[in-house]
C-alpha cells in the first residue's frame, strides 16, 4: 500500500486583463500543438515555436515515440538522446549530464534542468537524491534542450534543460485509454503496470477535467546473501539468501482541470502525486562476486522511497492589442519525501567492536545509515510572449521562488546481540554512532527577457538577459557517538549567503529557405553556490585531516558558470522525408563545483565529503540527427554525439591530471532506430520498432576518491505490435535484447579489511533482458 502524503495547495495569482481576445489560448493546448503538418511545435522557448525557428539544438520525443519505446520515465530514454550522458544511484537520484557539464557527485546539485509542465524539479541535491523522475504517461512530448539555459530557466540548467510537456484537458470529446502489461526480468522476478487515462468534457467547449494514473513494478534481480560474519559468502545456496531483492514500485495519479470561460482565457488547476519505493537502495551487485553475478551482500534491510506532489495554477491569457500578446502566471508547490536505507555494516561494525569487544561467533554488528529529506518549494512566475507575426518577438516574465529543505542522517547499531554497551554509546536506544541535521531555505527573485528581431526576412537577432538574486541560509548540528543524549556534539552552526549576477545570450540565425536554417549562438548558465560543515577532531584527527589536505573550515564554495559557443543547422529536405539537424559546441565551465571526499578513522569509516570550485572544465563536440521516412510507414533515425569534456587543471582529491576526461562522460554516444507500420487484413494495422543505442566507455567518480573505469555499454530493444480501428492493442516487447551488464559507476559497499571482500565496491547496474507484453484500448 502506497503512504498517503498530506497536500499542501499551491497558492494562486492573477492576472485580468479585459481586452477581447482571439480564441489563441485554446489553440496553445499543449495536446493540440504537438505537430502541425510537417511543422513540430515546441514550447522549449517559453512561447509555441516550430522546432526549426529555435536558434538552439533540440530534440523532441513525441508521445508515440515514447509509447513504442516502452519509455515509463525519461530515464528509461535519456541514452537515447545525442549529447545526454545518464547515470543513476537509485531511485529519485537520475543523473543527465548533457554535452559533458555535470557528473555523478557526492551531494552535488544537478547540471540540468528537470521541468514538468511549468514546474521546475530541479533543488538543491539531498545526500542520495537529486531530481525524481516523473512517468511519462499521457504526456504531449519530451523536450530537450542542450546547451545553457540560465536567461529562461535559471540556476541548475547549465548543460541543458529536459521538459515534460503533459497532455491538457480537452473540452470538445470525452477519451478514455487503459494499458495493462506485464513482463519477466531474466533470472529474476516478474513485474507490470497498469495506465489508464479519461478526459471528460464537464461544460461543452468550456470546461473539462482530465485524470491520468499509474502503477508500476520493475522486477528484481539482485539477490542479497545476508551474511552475519565476515564472510560473505556463508549463506550462498541456502534458503537465507534473499532472492530479487531490488524490485521497485511506483505509483502516480494525475488531474486538471482546464477552464475557458471567455474566449482567450484559460485557467488550469492540476494536481500531480507520484510516490516511488525500491526495496533496495541501489541496484548493487557486488565486484567481488563479478559484474554478471547478480549478487550482493549486506547485513541490513535497504530500500529508497521518494515521493512528490505538485499543485500548480496555470492562468493564460490572449491579448489582441500591441499586435498580440500572451499573458502567463503559474503558481507551483512541490512538496517531495525521501528516505534511504544503506547498510554501512563492513565499515562501522569495528567502531562498535572499539567500544564493546568482538561480537559473539565472529558476527558484525549491523549498523544501517538512515537518510532522510523533505523539500519544499513554490514558485510563481508570470510572463508575456509575443503571439502576433511581426518583426519583433519576445519573451518578458519575473520569477520568484521559496525553497526550503530539511535532511537527516543516522547511523545507528540495529543489534548488540545482548551485550549491554557503555555510555556515550549505550546511552541512547538503539545505540547512535551519527546523527546529523541540515536546514537550507533559499530565495530567489529573478526577471529575464529575450527579444527576437527580424533584422531583413531571412534574419533574425535575439538577445536575452536574467537578472537574479539568490538568499541562502544552512544551518546543521552533527552528534557523534551516543548522539544527542550521550552529548557528543561536533558541530552545530549556520551560515549565510547571497548572491546577485546576470547572465546573458545571444544568437544570430538565417533562413536561406523555409526549409533550412543556420544558427550561431552564445549562451551562459549557472548553478548557486553554498557553504560547508566545519571538520572536527572527533570526525577526523587533525593529523589525518593534515595528511589528507581536509582543512579544518572548508570555506564556502561559489557559484560556477558555463560559457557556451554553438554553430548549427536544421534542415528539411524531400518534402519533409528527410531532416538533418547538426550543431557544434564550444563549453568552458568556470569555477565548476566538485565533492571533495576522502575517509578517515577507525577502518577508513568516517567519510569526509565538502564542496569546493576545483577549476575549469572545457568540453567541445557537437551532435548530429537525421530523421527519414522514405516509404510511407516507415520512419528510420540516427543520432550521435561526441564529447571532449576535460578538466583543464590538476583534480588532486581523485588523482587527475591537468588534460584528463571529465567523469562519466563518454567521448561517443550514438542511437539508431526504425518503425514500420503496414495494413493487416480485417482493419488492423501492425508495426515493428527496433531501437539500439550506444554509450562509450568513460571514468566514475563513485569510488569516493578512487577512480574507476565505466566500460561501454550497447543496449537493442524491438517491439512488435498489432492495433485495431476500434483502438484496441497488444504490443510484445523485449528490452535489452542480448542481456549485456550496463554499469552506471561504482560505490564502497564492502571492506576487505574485516570481510571476506575482495574489493570495496559494488557495480550499479542497469536491468538484464526483460521480456512482456502490453494490452491496450481507448477512444
Amino acid at each position: 500500500m502506497f503512504r498517503q502524503f498530506e497536500i499542501v495547495g499551491a497558492a494562486a495569482s492573477c492576472l485580468l486583463l479585459a481586452a477581447p481576445a482571439a480564441a489563441r489560448v485554446d489553440a496553445r493546448n499543449e495536446d493540440a500543438t504537438t505537430t502541425e503538418g510537417d511543422d513540430v511545435v515546441v514550447t522549449a522557448q517559453k512561447r509555441p515555436q516550430d522546432v526549426r525557428d529555435v536558434p538552439a539544438s533540440v530534440s523532441v520525443l513525441s508521445d508515440q515515440l515514447l509509447q513504442r519505446l516502452d519509455a515509463t520515465d525519461f530515464s528509461r530514454i535519456a541514452d537515447a538522446v545525442p549529447g545526454v550522458a545518464y547515470a543513476t544511484t537509485g531511485i529519485g537520484n537520475a543523473q543527465y549530464i548533457i554535452r559533458g557539464i555535470g557528473g555523478v557527485g557526492f551531494v552535488q546539485s544537478p547540471t540540468t534542468g528537470v521541468y514538468l509542465d511549468e514546474t521546475p524539479l530541479q533543488t538543491r541535491a539531498l545526500r542520495g537524491f537529486s531530481q525524481p523522475d516523473p512517468q511519462l504517461f499521457d504526456v504531449a512530448r519530451v523536450e530537450v534542450l542542450r546547451g545553457p539555459q540560465g536567461v529562461l530557466f535559471g540556476s541548475s540548467a547549465m548543460g541543458g534543460l529536459v521538459r515534460i510537456v503533459t497532455r491538457q484537458p480537452d473540452a470538445s470529446a470525452t477519451a478514455a485509454r487503459v494499458e495493462v502489461g506485464v513482463d519477466t526480468v531474466r533470472d529474476g522476478g516478474t513485474g507490470g503496470d497498469a495506465r489508464a487515462m479519461l478526459n471528460v468534457p464537464l461544460v461543452a467547449g468550456t470546461l473539462a477535467l482530465r485524470v491520468t494514473g499509474s502503477l508500476t513494478r520493475q522486477a528484481g534481480w539482485i539477490d542479497d546473501l545476508r551474511p552475519t560474519t565476515g564472510d560473505l559468502t556463508a549463506n550462498r545456496g541456502t534458503d537465507r539468501v534473499r532472492k530479487d531483492v531490488n524490485w521497485t514500485r511506483t505509483a502516480m495519479l494525475r488531474g486538471a482541470l482546464r477552464w475557458t470561460p471567455a474566449p482567450g482565457l484559460a485557467i488550469t488547476p492540476s494536481l500531480i502525486w507520484q510516490d516511488g519505493y525500491s526495496n533496495a537502495d541501489r541496484p548493487h551487485s557486488d565486484v567481488t562476486f563479478g559484474r554478471r553475478a547478480r549478487e550482493k551482500a549486506r547485513y541490513e534491510d535497504t530500500f529508497a522511497r521518494d515521493a512528490f506532489v505538485i499543485g500548480s495554477l496555470l492562468v493564460e491569457k490572449s491579448v489582441d492589442a500591441l499586435g498580440g500578446f500572451d499573458l502567463t502566471a503559474n503558481s507551483s508547490y512541490l512538496d517531495r519525501r525521501s528516505r534511504l536505507s544503506f547498510d554501512v555494516t563492513a565499515f562501522d561494525s569495528p567502531i562498535v567492536e572499539a567500544i564493546v569487544g568482538p561480537g559473539p561467533d565472529g558476527r558484525l554488528f549491523p549498523t544501517p545509515l538512515r537518510d532522510t529529506g523533505r523539500t519544499r518549494q513554490f514558485t510563481q512566475e508570470v510572463r508575456v510572449a509575443s503571439s502576433g507575426v511581426g518583426r519583433l518577438g519576445y519573451v518578458v516574465g519575473a520569477v520568484y521562488r521559496d525553497l526550503d529543505q530539511r535532511s537527516g542522517r543516522t547511523i545507528t547499531v540495529s543489534d548488540l546481540f545482548g551485550i549491554v554497551a557503555p555510555a556515550p554509546l549505550g546511552a541512547s536506544t538503539p545505540p547512535f554512532i551519527q546523527d546529523t541535521a541540515v536546514h537550507f531555505a533559499e530565495g530567489e527573485l529573478a526577471a529575464f527577457g529575450d527579444l527576437t528581431y527580424a533584422i531583413a526576412p531571412s534574419v533574425r537577432l535575439s538577445a536575452g538577459a536574467r537578472a537574479f538574486r539568490y538568499r541562502q541560509r544552512e544551518a546543521s548540528r552533527r552528534y557523534g557517538i551516543g548522539g544527542a543524549v550521550g552529548g557528543d556534539l561536533a558541530y552545530d552552526y549556520a551560515e549565510r549567503n547571497r548572491e546577485t549576477g546576470v547572465t546573458p545570450r545571444l544568437s544570430l540565425s538565417y533562413a536561406p529557405s523555409d526549409v533550412a536554417t543556420v544558427y550561431a549562438s552564445y549562451a551562459q548558465g549557472f548553478r548557486t553556490g553554498g557553504v560547508n560543515a566545519p571538520i572536527t577532531d572527533d570526525i577526523c584527527s587533525p593529523a589525518e585531516r593534515r595528511a589528507a589536505g581536509i582543512p579544518d573550515v572548508p570555506p564556502p564554495y561559489d557559484s560556477d558558470r558555463t560559457d557556451n559557443l554553438e554553430l548549427g543547422a536544421k534542415t528539411s529536405l524531400w518534402g519533409g522525408r528527410l531532416r538533418v539537424d547538426g550543431s557544434a559546441f564550444a563549453i568552458d565551465w568556470k569555477d565548476y563545483q566538485q565533492a571533495f571526499q576522502g575517509a578517515c578513522g577507525i577502518n577508513g569509516a568516517t567519510t569526509i565529503s565538502f564542496t569546493v570550485n576545483a577549476g575549469r572544465v572545457r568540453s567541445r563536440g557537437g551532435e548530429l540527427e537525421l530523421t527519414a521516412t522514405p516509404l510511407d510507414g516507415l520512419e528510420l533515425h540516427a543520432g550521435g554525439a561526441f564529447t571532449d569534456a576535460t578538466y583543464r587543471n590538476a583534480v588532486p582529491n581523485l588523482l587527475l591530471p591537468a588534460g584528463a576526461r571529465v567523469l562519466d562522460v563518454p567521448r561517443w554516444t550514438w542511437n539508431a532506430r526504425g518503425s514500420y507500420d503496414v495494413s493487416l487484413p480485417h482493419a488492423w494495422r501492425g508495426s515493428v520498432t527496433a531501437a539500439a543505442r550506444h554509450v562509450g566507455r568513460s571514468n566514475s567518480g563513485f569510488g569516493e576518491g578512487e577512480v574507476l573505469p565505466r566500460p561501454a555499454y550497447s543496449l537493442v530493444d524491438v517491439t512488435v505490435g498489432v492495433r485495431s480501428e476500434r483502438g484496441i492493442g497488444v504490443d510484445l516487447f523485449v528490452t535489452n535484447l542480448f542481456d549485456v551488464v550496463p554499469i552506471f559507476g561504482q560505490e564502497f559497499t564492502a571492506s576487505p579489511g574485516n570481510t571476506s571482500a575482495t574489493s570495496y565496491f559494488s557495480y550499479l547496474v542497469g536491468p538484464p533482458r526483460t521480456i512482456g507484453v502490453r494490452l491496450s484500448s481507448g477512444f
